[in-house]
């Protein structure tokens, strides 16, 4: 009997007492409390610092969305120009509205463009003085090509006689251009077909340079101008 008894009270001394089970379980309680928050905090660290990263590497979302825009608006143009604009009969004048629609967007898209990229920063990456110079210098010469196409196209336009005059989106009549010197709108026009070619020229570097800094030098020049998926977080 007394073996039994004892048994039973070391049974008993074995196991927490009632009255300190509720501490007990507060400790537990408290101390995956402190463990969640600290988890959740390093998360949140992470977080911020992705978004910084992403901030540091990559162009303003709003300055690469307006860069694709132009993009896609200047390689609708180029298809429009060279395939049913060169149509016969009447081709030309009935697809002019719509070129000259486009090549308005066009105009409103790189003139915010320019104005958001004077007030954002450029990706931080190493790279030579002599690179950075021959990267604005081409830069340059892209956007002076894509205004000067847009401007003459705009000063070689005259409305056919005994026709009302194109209409840009269906609704607003094109203004005449005013007449520059003794260049006539047939000779912008001209000007404006060669100067095509060239924007195509330079359009065509532009992109074997993207892919080389995509595929050869892997340098994250491409990456910067592309969407991820921390541009919500980057907007935030």
């Amino acid at each position: 009997m007394a073996s039994n008894s004892s048994c039973r009270s070391g049974f008993r001394s074995s196991h927490v007492a009632p009255s300190e089970e509720p501490v007990f379980l507060r400790n537990l309680a408290h101390w995956r409390g402190r463990n969640h928050h600290g988890l959740m905090h390093a998360f949140d660290n992470r977080r911020a610092s992705e978004v910084r990263e992403n901030r540091r590497l990559h162009w303003h979302f709003g300055v690469r969305l307006l860069h694709w825009l132009t993009a896609i608006a200047l390689a609708a143009q180029i298809a429009i120009a060279f395939g049913p604009m060169n149509g016969p009969g009447m081709a030309t004048m009935n697809w002019l509205p719509l070129h000259m629609s486009i090549g308005v967007t066009i105009l409103a898209t790189i003139v915010l463009r320019l104005c958001w990229r004077v007030s954002t920063r450029a990706p931080v990456r190493p790279t030579s003085r002599f690179m950075r110079f021959a990267t604005t210098f081409f830069h340059v010469s892209l956007y002076a090509a894509i205004l000067a196409v847009l401007i003459t196209g705009w000063l070689g336009y005259r409305p056919m006689p005994f026709m009302p005059p194109a209409r840009l989106f269906g609704t607003l009549p094109v203004p005449l251009a005013p007449s520059v010197g003794a260049l006539s709108a047939r000779g912008f026009a001209l000007i404006h077909a060669k100067l095509v070619w060239i924007l195509l020229g330079l359009a065509g570097v532009h992109i074997l340079a993207a892919l080389a800094h995509f595929a050869l030098l892997r340098d994250g020049v491409m990456r910067s101008m592309v969407f991820s998926r921390s541009d919500t977080a980057s907007r935030g």
